[in-house]
């Protein structure tokens, strides 16, 4: 058989095709592998966020890492992260910081079940005490002309909040079986029981809180009928209704008119259920409901054009209650946090059971009492 040039170079063009098809085809999965991992690889060589943690939300290592020391006492995993991350292996008070997507699993849980949690500004304390400075206003002013003498002002008024940072801690317990239980998820169990504890504690005690070793409760600072200017610092107004046990739409216009108007835009309300449902049914003076329902998932009702926020450890409407809060929480409450949410596992203590004992840094307090007002029943 003889082969001549033609040929060669005929096999040779198809050799080229195939070989440009079966390029292009692998150059387009490569693409498609690249751009699911991509993400994938980010998210687990992501530095540790807010909360002290280690290991991005949702973060396969710190899963592992995690599930090998609750369930094996292993913590080798959670020191190598830690080093990984910069954070010191052991806390003050003993445990490791937990892996982020637990932190924000407690934070998610958090903000979920307290309106406060969510409105209030939240900032990270380096100390025992986080330090608020305000300024109460104060300096002097005036007018001049060009050549007129300026005499010196008034000193401005300084005022600091000092917020306590207490410990909120959580103990659940497994026995050596559960925990041994391949198909127990000792893992799951511990972080749902963590940040339920967490997220119930605070919202109660961002209501009535003592502030003694936790937040001060918005409800239990000296509350005065007295106006912005003549009140104490640090004590809150309340609007009394106008009727016994009942809330009107003069009651609601009242209480949102109480509000400095510079603190009005970012404002919201914030009640339980039950006031919610008495207060949507209140009408104008044309009849109109002066409630808006969201018409979108996730964003609250309205009422009278500002947002509601839902919060169970609001009080009913009661005599002599303040079931209706209308403020800038964001500027007129700030929750302090230091380090994130620790885990030591102890399993000496209370044999048979393992306890995991879990801490985490809190505090709070109103830093601006002009920017919250209530709603109080006659």
């Amino acid at each position: 058989m003889t082969v001549t040039v033609s040929d060669v170079k005929e096999v040779a063009k198809e050799l080229s095709d195939r070989f440009s098809a079966f390029e292009q085809k692998h150059t387009e999965r490569y693409d498609v592998i690249e751009k699911e991992l991509t993400p994938m690889l980010l998210e687990r060589n992501r530095p540790a966020g807010g909360g002290g943690g280690f290991g991005g939300a949702g973060s396969l290592d710190g899963k592992s890492a995690l599930r090998a020391y609750i369930t094996k006492g292993d913590d080798s995993q959670l020191q190598k992260l830690q080093s990984k991350s910069m954070q010191t292996g052991i806390g003050e008070d003993g445990g490791f910081a937990v892996p982020v997507y637990l932190d924000k699993e407690v934070e998610n849980l958090e903000k979920a079940a307290s309106a406060l949690v969510r409105l209030a500004r939240t900032v990270e304390a380096e100390g025992s005490v986080y330090k608020k400075i305000v300024n109460l206003g104060g300096s002097a002013s005036g007018w001049a002309g060009e050549t007129d003498a300026r005499p010196e002002t008034a000193t401005p008024k300084i005022a600091s909040v000092d917020i306590a940072i207490g410990e909120l801690f959580a103990n659940p317990k497994l026995t050596q079986r559960m925990v041994d239980d391949v198909m127990f998820d000792a893992e799951a169990y511990i972080s749902g029981e963590i940040a339920n504890e967490f997220s119930s504690q605070m919202a109660t005690a961002l209501f009535n809180g003592d502030g003694v070793n936790k937040p001060k409760g918005v409800l239990t600072y000296t509350i005065t009928a007295e106006k912005d200017g003549a009140r104490a610092f640090g004590t809150l107004q309340a609007v009394k209704t106008a009727a016994a046990n009942a809330i009107t739409f003069d009651d609601i216009k009242a209480l949102k008119s109480s509000l400095n108007a510079q603190y009005r835009p970012g404002a919201a309300f914030v009640m339980n259920s039950e006031t919610a449902l008495a207060l949507s049914l209140i009408k104008d003076l044309n009849g109109a409901y002066v409630w808006t329902s969201s018409t979108t998932e996730g964003q609250p009702d309205l009422l009278l054009g500002s947002p509601v926020e839902i919060d169970e450890n609001a009080p009913d409407i009661a005599t002599g209650a303040y079931p209706v809060l209308f403020g800038n929480f964001d500027r007129g409450y700030t929750i302090a946090r230091r380090f994130g949410v620790r885990l030591l596992r102890d399993p000496y203590s209370s044999k048979p059971f393992i306890n995991f004992y879990t801490t985490a840094r809190v505090g709070g307090a109103v830093v601006n009492s002009d920017c919250i007002k209530l709603l109080e029943v006659k």
